[in-house]
This record gives structure tokens, C-alpha cells and sequence, in this order.
């Protein structure tokens, strides 16, 4: 009973050409009696249809964060709820839940609520509270160790030992370490990042990340990386040291090195 009618179309990225164009033009002139929602996965910003909405509506774009933009994420979730909380512990958040938006806002919730009326969250508090259910990738131990962060690279692998084959790990590790060391060659050669592409086999914006990731470690330090790993397989394999406790060992040796660019 109300004066206007609210309309939702979804998936309208999905439509044909004709329907597109068909909207395009009732959105240049929409009945006054109604509120159109359109929403779409992808729309082209010089498309007929998102200029038409533009022009007389407006648009709003949603996009994920970066990988590395999640902590942000989470101070900014907390500091919308009067509370503070250090990079360090709010990685430690998103490496406990995962990339879900929603469980962080949840999360986030939960921490201020038990953290009552202290004004910082702590690294203790997000241990303390946070519900360990997001699935960790290997892919972000992969990047944890390329950033060199061994600290949170640590902390991924013991959760990843829980579902994944300590063999598997090994492999993925090695894999991206010779990327690493084909990155720095051809850095130095003078390779763009979308050249290098094919020859690393890897998609460009993977191997722009692997071309960072090259620069934290000088040559000698990848090329003992790799010997590192291959030493740690043979031990893996032939002694009854705990295989995730060599990984380990490896990344400290590897990632934990004083040496940086």
C-alpha cells in the first residue's frame, strides 16, 4: 500500500543484448511509481544500461578486499565499534575465520562484547574468542612465505596439517619457490610481469605478486630455499622426525632469515 514499488532484478549482467537494451531505455525514463534495483556480478561502466542508470539513478560497486586488505578490514569493523586492535592481532582474525565478511563482522562483534570496557583488543583476546572455522588456503602459506612472514606462515601450516597431506604442502612450497627463482631471473633480465607469465605458468596478476614476493630474497637465498626443500623431503621421507615439525624447521630457515631487500 505504500507509494512506490520496489522492484529487484537480479543477475542482470546474465540478460541478453536486446533485454539489456530494452532496460537500458526504461532506465533513462523509469515510471515515478517505482524503485528499480538492478544488480549484476560485472557491468561495463561505459555500457548503455549502467550510463542510463547512472544518469538518472545511482550506482554502487561492491568489490571484495585484496588478500592483504582483510586485517584493514577488521580494524576498520572494530574501530566502527569503539575499539582499537593492532594490524598483527587482526590478521590473526582473518587467519583463525577466513575471508568472509560476514564472519569477520561477527567476529568482530564478539570481540568487543568481550572485551567489555577496554578500548584495545588484543592478540590473546582474538585467541580467546574467535571461532577457528574458516578453511585455510595453501595458496596463503605459499604468499605468507614469499612475504616472509613467518610468523603467520607458522600459524597457517598447523592448521593446514589438520586437513591437508604434509607431502602435498612440501610440493606447493617447492612450486612456488621456483617461481620465486624464475621471477628474479627474469626481473633481471628486464621481463614485465605479463611477459613472464608463460614462462613461470603462472596468470599475470599471480606473477606480479611472485615478482614482489622475489624481490624480499636475494638469488643465494632462493637457490638455499630450494636446497632446503629438497633436503627436507629426503628427511621427510627417511627419518622419524615429525614431518610437520621439518616444514616447519624450514620455513624458520627460509622465510625467518635476517637478510631482506
Amino acid at each position: 500500500m505504500s507509494d512506490r514499488r520496489l522492484v529487484i532484478v537480479r543477475d542482470v549482467d546474465k540478460m541478453d543484448a536486446a533485454s539489456l537494451e530494452r532496460l537500458a531505455g526504461y532506465a533513462r525514463d523509469p515510471a515515478p511509481y517505482t524503485c528499480l534495483v538492478l544488480v549484476a556480478t560485472k557491468m561495463a561502466r561505459n555500457s548503455k544500461l549502467y550510463k542510463a542508470v547512472a544518469a538518472t539513478g545511482v550506482t554502487f560497486e561492491y568489490t571484495a578486499p585484496k588478500r592483504n586488505e582483510y586485517a584493514g578490514e577488521v580494524v576498520r569493523l572494530l574501530r566502527d565499534r569503539g575499539k582499537r586492535i593492532g594490524t598483527p592481532a587482526a590478521q590473526k582474525l582473518v587467519d583463525l575465520v577466513g575471508r568472509d565478511l560476514r564472519r569477520l563482522d561477527s567476529e568482530a562483534g564478539k570481540l568487543a562484547a568481550f572485551v567489555d570496557a577496554a578500548d584495545q583488543v588484543t592478540e590473546a583476546d582474538v585467541a580467546a574468542v574467535a571461532s577457528a572455522s574458516g578453511d585455510p588456503s595453501v595458496f596463503e602459506l605459499t604468499d605468507a612465505v614469499g612475504d616472509r612472514d613467518t610468523k603467520r606462515a607458522l600459524r597457517l601450516l598447523r592448521r593446514l596439517l589438520a586437513s591437508e597431506t604434509p607431502y602435498g604442502i612440501h610440493a606447493m612450497l617447492a612450486r612456488h619457490m621456483r617461481a620465486l627463482v624464475s621471477a628474479r631471473a627474469l626481473s633481471a633480465r628486464g621481463m614485465s610481469p605479463d611477459a613472464m607469465a608463460p614462462e613461470i605458468g603462472m596468470p599475470p596478476w599471480q606473477v606480479r605478486t611472485v615478482v614482489r614476493q622475489a624481490q624480499r630474497y636475494e638469488p643465494s637465498e632462493l637457490a638455499d630455499a630450494l636446497r632446503g626443500l629438497a633436503a627436507a623431503e629426503e628427511e621427510m621421507k627417511t627419518s622419524p622426525t615429525d614431518v610437520g615439525l621439518v616444514i616447519e624447521r624450514w620455513i624458520v630457515a627460509t622465510a625467518g632469515a635476517a637478510t631482506t631487500n
